[in-house]
């Protein structure tokens, strides 16, 4: 089971300048963050996808939220799909406030399980990591606003 991601009310929803398309190098669930890097060569639209750290700035991430295409018959969840290896996945940027997300509990760092008012920070990963404040040192992206059953709402900070 991989994670799941909503794009609730980010604003590459309707601006284009607020999607990017990436690739990372490996597999990748939707709903997890990446650093944006540089243009890959001989490519004008794609740019690679790293593993973020903590001194990375909001600016340079973006939520991975690929539409799940998934060509087996045998599975029909959205938790099923995964970003393959050497795909362009699509990302929204993270840099504007104000902006709502959801993902699944799998977007997180194993055994991180937030609730509403925990801060949703970068740690060395792709997962997201949650704190009970903000940390120093650390980038915070957000805040977790709401648990809709399955759904943690993340409001961009």
């Amino acid at each position: 089971k991989y994670a799941c991601v909503r794009t609730d009310n980010m604003s590459g929803t309707l601006q284009g300048k607020d999607l990017v398309s990436l690739k990372f190098d490996g597999a990748i669930e939707n709903g997890c963050v990446v650093k944006v890097g540089a243009f890959l060569e001989g490519e004008r639209e794609v740019r690679e996808a790293v593993v973020p750290t903590t001194a990375d700035k909001k600016e340079d991430l973006a939520l991975i939220a690929s539409p799940e295409v998934i060509k087996s018959k045998t599975y029909h969840a959205l938790s099923d799909f995964i970003n393959e290896d050497g795909r362009i996945c699509r990302g929204y940027r993270l840099a504007d406030p104000k902006q709502i997300f959801s993902v699944t509990l799998e977007a997180f760092v194993k055994g991180a399980a937030p609730v509403v008012g925990d801060f949703v920070v970068v740690g060395d990963n792709c997962k997201w990591n949650v704190a009970k404040s903000e940390v120093e040192g650390t980038t915070t992206v957000g805040k977790v606003v709401l648990v809709e059953g399955q759904w943690y709402v993340i409001e961009v900070a």
